[in-house]
């Protein structure tokens, strides 16, 4: 029986898909953090600092916010067009990320040709891509850490020489000089420690892989040119330590810490499962099993009977003869060539047609390695299972809800490690059904329990997700910014703000 396949992402809950976003791994959650964060930051500021630190707050959080977030990837785009034109590339933008069932780099290099017909070279694409990247980085660091902190403390020294600052507040012994690159790099007597050949087992593309599709590393690496750069513009001492405490205390709550509450919430409440199927897909889901109780013409469903509906063979295994032929390493693949020259030999004649056309679908949820179209030993156990919930139709449309068309397209990379946990957000949401069914009186499935439990995880999504963005916004905006100034009056018996140390200085002596 075939089941009528919902179209991807046609829930018209805006609350669903604001969820989905927030529990992302792209930029929109950093983003809306960062509006609570400047709002925040600045009015700690104001409080503090008054209209000095204030204005330079909002003006370090706003402009460095746009390069922070968007500097690397805008200036990767801006790379890719020039190195494209320089080296006579196509205008074509390649992932270069690969695993064992997905390598856009290979089909690129098998396909394309430069403007003048020559073939294109791995080597010629490593040192490019590196380059763009760090380029990328580079710059962004500088904006951020040098040239920005230069502007914002050369309005403020505008603003001083026409209107000198008027200032009681004690003097804080903060002008002390500049420290130079000795201060941080121990020097070492042993001119052998220096010629220590160290290595991380990185090659140019993978280096430039992390650097080009890694949100974290893309925020990460400009993290650490802002921190050190801001660092090292600093006016004086006091100053440089509020700006590593600020800006390294805040990666953990900017990037690490919704994901980690998020998970730890899902374990707690999921008996130990730290994931959880995100909202849209699971009314996609829900849709999808709605239409199987259509098609039933049924209002009820026993739960064995749905189960074994859905998940299909309990016992289906690989036989030996198609495992044999799986290649790779930690991602097995056989090409669809060998799966149908082996599936003749272990499925009825009468039933060959049936799942040779299963496996032509199934072999589109990737693109072609080198024209050759593949199946992960996983795919190839979901067409021996059969089941609902291992259509290659649906699982095409599932996938679209998260990844878009990006996981079908030959330059492109969606990790197969992904795809596969995805697919177990799936299996573990359809089982989270079946226990209730089993938990209930009736022991069936309904529509009225579909729609409970969809609902349910909503709820737990927005709740568990939202406690972690709360979390991180308190601490970016209100309790950093206050731990930042204790230890400022800890350590100078001030409340003042150390940036404009200089000018409170400077009153005095003329008063």
């Amino acid at each position: 029986m075939s089941i009528r396949i919902p179209i991807a992402n046609t829930n018209n809950v805006i609350s669903r898909n604001i969820v989905k976003q927030m529990a992302s791994d792209g930029f929109l959650p950093v983003i809306a953090l960062e509006a609570f964060v400047e709002g925040g930051r600045t009015y700690q500021a104001y409080k503090r600092g008054g209209f000095d630190e204030a204005r330079e707050r909002i003006t370090e959080e706003f402009s460095g916010a746009v390069f922070w977030l968007g500097g690397v990837t805008a200036l990767n785009a801006l790379f890719e067009k020039l190195g494209q034109k320089i080296l006579k590339l196509p205008n074509i933008n390649v992932d270069i990320a690969k695993d064992g069932s997905h390598n856009p780099l290979a089909n690129y290099l098998h396909s394309e040709r430069t403007k003048e017909g020559a073939k294109i070279l791995e080597k010629t694409m490593a040192r490019f891509k590196f380059v763009k990247v760090i380029s990328s980085v580079l710059i962004a660091n500088a904006f951020i850490g040098f040239v920005l902190p230069k502007i914002n403390q050369a309005i403020t020294r505008s603003y001083h020489k026409n209107k000198p600052l008027q200032d009681n507040t004690p003097q804080i012994n903060t002008l002390n000089p500049r420290p130079t690159m000795d201060t941080f790099v121990p020097k070492s007597g042993n001119d052998k420690d220096d010629k220590k050949d160290v290595s991380f087992g990185l090659n140019l593309l993978s280096i430039a892989n992390k650097f080009e599709s890694d949100r974290n590393y893309k925020l990460l690496a400009v993290d650490a040119g802002t921190a050190s750069g801001r660092a090292y513009s600093a006016r004086n001492n006091d100053e440089r330590v509020e700006i590593l405490f600020r800006d390294l205390s805040s990666i953990y709550f900017y990037m690490f810490n919704m994901n980690n509450m998020n998970t730890w919430l899902n374990k707690l409440e999921q008996n130990g499962n730290g994931t959880r199927l995100d909202p849209v897909s699971s009314e996609f889901a829900t849709k999808y099993m709605q239409g199987y109780m259509e098609d039933k013409k049924q209002q009820s469903i026993k739960v064995e009977e749905f189960e074994k509906d859905m998940f299909g063979k309990k016992d289906a295994q690989i036989p030996k003869s198609i495992q044999d032929k799986f290649a790779g390493d930690k991602i097995k693949i056989i090409s669809l060539d060998e799966f149908k020259t082996e599936l003749k030999n272990i499925v009825p004649e009468n039933k060959f047609k049936e799942f040779e056309q299963v496996a032509d679908k199934m072999s589109k949820l990737q693109p072609q390695i080198k024209d050759m179209s593949i199946l992960t030993e996983g795919q190839v156990k979901d067409i021996l299972t059969g089941g609902h919930i291992n259509n290659p139709e649906f699982l095409q449309e599932f996938f679209k809800n998260r990844f878009g068309n990006t996981f079908m397209e030959k330059y492109k990379f969606v990790a197969q490690n992904d795809l596969d946990a995805h697919k177990k957000e799936l299996v573990d949401y359809v089982k989270s059904i079946i226990e209730k069914a089993k938990k209930s009186n009736s022991g069936e499935i309904t529509e009225e329990l579909l729609r409970k439990v969809s609902n349910h995880n909503l709820k737990m999504n927005a709740i568990n997700w939202g406690a972690g963005f709360v979390t991180s916004a308190l601490f970016l905006s209100t309790l950093i910014p206050k731990m930042q100034y204790m230890i400022t009056k800890w350590r100078t018996g001030s409340d003042a703000f150390p940036g404009t140390a200089q000018y409170r200085d400077e009153a005095k002596k003329s008063a």
